[in-house]
């Protein structure tokens, strides 16, 4: 019986102190990469803002996993399935960014920014892509969420290195 009850003793402490530990990191992570691209504003803002131009840029869309949940394929009310189980949804967009819920197939749900800015001389137009997630208390989620920057950011920068050659080409 004290074994026993050492045990579940220590099981708590142990599970105070991880909690106590997860408690100290961010409740909001967020994962942000950016690029310029030697194009038009208007013609990378059609291609973020769109997502039927997705699958000639971003990593893990093309034309075989997206499935259009919704009549429209651009600007707010759109809703598509990507792959085997995420749904997006364009949320809200104004004339420099496009806002999305990113809702994956265990229900965790991210919001996407894709803002666009130009520079004084209009022929450099910047993307920058973000990602952003509410955690909630459970230590691990929280110690999970460290590794959200090595798995996002990568797929981040090669779609947006893709996104600029393409635009670059035409």
């Amino acid at each position: 019986m004290r074994i026993l009850r050492l045990v579940l003793v220590s099981f708590f402490i142990l599970f105070v102190v991880v909690t106590a530990i997860g408690l100290l990191f961010p409740a909001t992570v967020k994962v942000s990469r950016a690029t310029n691209i030697s194009a038009p504003y208007d013609t990378v803002y059609k291609y973020l803002n769109d997502v039927k131009y997705w699958k000639l840029w971003m990593d893990g869309a093309d034309s075989s996993t997206i499935v259009f949940l919704s009549a429209k394929t651009a600007g707010v009310g759109t809703v598509v399935k990507i792959g085997s189980g995420g749904e997006v949804t364009l949320t809200r967009s104004t004339s420099d960014s496009i806002f999305s819920n990113w809702k994956s197939g265990e229900g965790n749900i991210q919001q996407s920014v894709f803002t666009i800015m130009k520079d004084a001389t209009g022929n450099v137009t910047t993307a920058q892509w973000s990602f952003e997630q509410q955690l909630g208390w459970y230590p691990w989620e929280r110690f999970g969420s460290m590794a959200n920057d090595k798995i996002l950011g990568p797929i981040m920068e090669q779609s947006l290195d893709k996104l600029k050659r393409v635009l670059e080409k035409k």
